[in-house]
């Protein structure tokens, strides 16, 4: 059965050891969880942790992508632990040498993998004036974007809920748009999270309407807590829709945990995302008969 939007499954976007369908697939092998997002008829998965992977295990997840015609989901700059760290929040010598280092393995490892999107995050200096900050990090992104044009990659700037991770600088999807928009560089994108947004912004559809230009990638999960869609207070009926009446193509990365872990939970989540979906196409086609 062909899925109308592009969704794509993650191997693990905080720990390797907690892909997102685990129970389903019964093993932590990154090349089982790429074979079975092909046989359900996903468009591609997301390997955010790549960077912090052998460089083995990222070549066989790259050979698994391009064997079953699967496009690589986004991957973050740097790794998980220095993901707080205030790295782009000064514009200095010191601090674009730390950049430059960082973004020179992330690209790397995004060609390595056929990625082409390069997620950056960035903590906040408890020191500093946050617009300053974001000022820095606006200087940061147009120095880095022309590394990115050169590499072939997009760097997708990401608001984040503080309560997932606190002290980071991007908490509002306005002050992330306001970046993107100031850096006006075609390799210089948003990521459009609905649980980071919806727990700090809500109104997440008219936020979606809003930045839509300047989107490169959606994520979903619901919120509260970052589950499964139908967990929590988000109408993804209407979510999906939109995507769909915006003829957006990109991928839809499922960015989520499970409210009970388990198989069960798993294949109910993969049977509601098929309804979901089809639904989409089915209510336009009803929408149009009736008008």
């Amino acid at each position: 059965m062909a899925w109308t939007l592009r969704y794509a499954s993650h191997l693990g976007y905080r720990e390797p050891d907690k892909p997102l369908y685990r129970h389903i697939v019964g093993s932590l092998d990154p090349v089982a969880h790429v074979e079975f997002a092909a046989s359900i008829g996903f468009s591609g998965v997301q390997y955010a942790m790549a960077k912090a992977r052998p460089v083995t295990e990222q070549e066989a997840v790259a050979r698994a992508l391009a064997e079953y015609g699967l496009e690589a989901g986004c991957v973050i700059y740097t790794a998980r632990e220095k993901l707080s760290a205030p790295l782009w929040s000064r514009s200095d010598a010191d601090a674009r040498a730390v950049l430059a280092a960082e973004l020179a393995g992330a690209f790397e490892t995004a060609k390595r993998v056929n990625s082409r999107y390069v997620a950056v995050l960035s903590g906040a200096d408890p020191r500093l004036p946050l617009a300053y900050q974001r000022a820095a990090m606006t200087e940061n992104l147009r120095w880095a974007a022309d590394l990115a044009e050169r590499a072939g990659v997009v760097l997708c700037v990401e608001s984040i809920n503080r309560r997932s991770l606190p002290n980071m600088l991007i908490n509002h999807i306005g002050d992330a748009y306001q970046i993107v928009s100031n850096v006006d560089h075609s390799c210089v994108r948003l990521i459009f999270d609905t649980a980071h947004i919806q727990a700090m912004d809500g109104d997440l559809l008219s936020h979606l309407d809003a930045c839509w230009d300047t989107i490169a990638l959606v994520q979903i999960a619901d919120n509260p807590g970052r589950l499964e869609p139908g967990s929590g207070e988000l109408n993804f009926a209407n979510i999906l829709r939109f995507l769909y009446r915006r003829r957006y193509r990109g991928l839809v990365e499922l960015e989520h945990d499970w409210s009970v872990p388990g198989r069960d939970t798993e294949q109910r989540g993969i049977e509601s995302l098929r309804q979901l979906d089809a639904g989409i196409a089915e209510q336009e086609e009803s929408h149009g008969t009736d008008g």
